[in-house]
Protein backbone atom coordinates (compact mmCIF):
# COMPACT_ATOMS: atom_id res chain seq x y z
CA UNK A 1 0.00 0.00 0.00
CA UNK A 2 1.10 3.58 -0.52
CA UNK A 3 1.29 6.20 2.23
CA UNK A 4 1.39 9.94 1.64
CA UNK A 5 3.57 11.80 4.15
CA UNK A 6 2.80 15.53 4.49
CA UNK A 7 4.81 18.07 6.41
CA UNK A 8 3.20 21.27 7.63
CA UNK A 9 5.79 23.31 5.69
CA UNK A 10 4.28 21.97 2.45
CA UNK A 11 6.84 19.31 1.59
CA UNK A 12 5.60 15.79 1.06
CA UNK A 13 6.73 12.30 0.19
CA UNK A 14 5.12 8.98 -0.53
CA UNK A 15 6.25 5.46 0.09
CA UNK A 16 5.16 1.90 -0.44
CA UNK A 17 4.74 -0.10 2.75
CA UNK A 18 3.18 -3.35 3.87
CA UNK A 19 1.44 -4.23 7.11
CA UNK A 20 4.74 -5.37 8.69
CA UNK A 21 6.62 -2.09 8.10
CA UNK A 22 7.85 -0.50 11.32
CA UNK A 23 6.84 3.09 11.96
CA UNK A 24 10.54 3.73 12.64
CA UNK A 25 11.31 2.63 9.06
CA UNK A 26 8.70 5.08 7.77
CA UNK A 27 10.49 7.83 9.72
CA UNK A 28 13.85 6.75 8.26
CA UNK A 29 12.38 7.10 4.76
CA UNK A 30 11.13 10.59 5.66
CA UNK A 31 14.63 11.44 6.89
CA UNK A 32 16.10 10.28 3.59
CA UNK A 33 13.51 12.01 1.37
CA UNK A 34 12.75 15.20 3.28
CA UNK A 35 15.99 15.62 5.30
CA UNK A 36 14.16 15.72 8.65
CA UNK A 37 16.07 13.78 11.34
CA UNK A 38 14.13 10.87 12.85
CA UNK A 39 14.41 12.32 16.37
CA UNK A 40 12.66 15.51 15.24
CA UNK A 41 9.67 13.73 13.65
CA UNK A 42 6.30 12.87 15.09
CA UNK A 43 4.03 11.06 12.66
CA UNK A 44 0.35 11.83 13.20
CA UNK A 45 -2.63 9.79 12.03
CA UNK A 46 -6.18 10.86 12.91
CA UNK A 47 -4.86 13.24 15.56
CA UNK A 48 -2.74 10.63 17.37
CA UNK A 49 1.03 10.10 17.25
CA UNK A 50 2.29 6.82 15.83
CA UNK A 51 4.75 4.87 18.00
CA UNK A 52 8.12 3.95 16.48
CA UNK A 53 8.13 0.40 17.86
CA UNK A 54 4.77 -0.49 16.26
CA UNK A 55 4.08 -1.69 12.74
CA UNK A 56 1.61 -0.33 10.18
CA UNK A 57 -0.63 -3.34 10.85
CA UNK A 58 -1.07 -2.18 14.46
CA UNK A 59 -3.09 0.73 13.05
CA UNK A 60 -5.95 -1.02 11.18
CA UNK A 61 -7.45 2.24 9.87
CA UNK A 62 -4.30 2.98 7.83
CA UNK A 63 -5.17 1.97 4.26
CA UNK A 64 -3.76 2.51 0.79
CA UNK A 65 -3.50 6.26 0.10
CA UNK A 66 -3.65 7.27 3.77
CA UNK A 67 -2.08 10.63 4.63
CA UNK A 68 0.23 10.80 7.62
CA UNK A 69 1.21 14.22 8.89
CA UNK A 70 4.73 15.00 10.06
CA UNK A 71 5.22 17.35 12.96
CA UNK A 72 8.79 18.61 13.24
CA UNK A 73 9.97 19.19 16.79
CA UNK A 74 12.35 22.09 17.28
CA UNK A 75 15.61 21.06 18.86
CA UNK A 76 16.07 22.15 22.46
CA UNK A 77 18.66 24.79 23.17
CA UNK A 78 21.95 23.71 24.68
CA UNK A 79 21.08 25.57 27.88
CA UNK A 80 17.74 23.75 28.20
CA UNK A 81 19.37 20.33 27.72
CA UNK A 82 22.11 21.16 30.21
CA UNK A 83 19.56 22.44 32.72
CA UNK A 84 17.39 19.32 32.33
CA UNK A 85 20.41 17.08 32.91
CA UNK A 86 21.61 19.01 35.98
CA UNK A 87 18.14 18.96 37.59
CA UNK A 88 18.65 15.25 38.22
CA UNK A 89 21.47 16.08 40.64
CA UNK A 90 21.01 19.67 41.83
CA UNK A 91 18.31 21.99 43.07
CA UNK A 92 16.71 24.53 40.72
CA UNK A 93 18.75 27.38 42.20
CA UNK A 94 22.01 25.43 41.90
CA UNK A 95 21.17 24.55 38.29
CA UNK A 96 20.64 28.21 37.40
CA UNK A 97 23.99 29.12 38.94
CA UNK A 98 25.86 26.27 37.24
CA UNK A 99 24.30 26.93 33.82
CA UNK A 100 24.93 30.68 34.09
CA UNK A 101 28.60 30.15 34.99
CA UNK A 102 29.07 27.43 32.37
CA UNK A 103 27.58 29.59 29.61
CA UNK A 104 29.74 32.55 30.64
CA UNK A 105 32.88 30.38 30.41
CA UNK A 106 31.71 28.75 27.18
CA UNK A 107 31.06 32.10 25.48
CA UNK A 108 34.42 33.45 26.63
CA UNK A 109 36.18 30.39 25.22
CA UNK A 110 34.35 30.62 21.89
CA UNK A 111 35.04 34.35 21.64
CA UNK A 112 38.75 33.65 22.08
CA UNK A 113 38.92 31.22 19.16
CA UNK A 114 40.76 32.47 16.12
CA UNK A 115 39.42 32.15 12.60
CA UNK A 116 42.04 29.44 12.01
CA UNK A 117 40.69 27.49 15.00
CA UNK A 118 37.14 27.77 13.67
CA UNK A 119 38.24 26.68 10.21
CA UNK A 120 40.09 23.62 11.60
CA UNK A 121 37.01 22.64 13.63
CA UNK A 122 34.73 23.07 10.61
CA UNK A 123 37.00 20.98 8.38
CA UNK A 124 37.29 18.26 11.02
CA UNK A 125 33.50 18.20 11.41
CA UNK A 126 32.92 18.02 7.66
CA UNK A 127 35.43 15.19 7.33
CA UNK A 128 33.54 13.16 9.95
CA UNK A 129 30.36 13.26 7.88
Amino acid sequence: MQLILKCLNGSSSSMDVDHNTLILNVKKKVEKDLKIPVWQQTLIFMGSPLQEDKIIGDYPKIKDGTKLFIIVKKPESFQAVLNKFLRKYYSEEQCKTIVKEFMKNFEATVNNLSLDDLERMAIANLNEQ
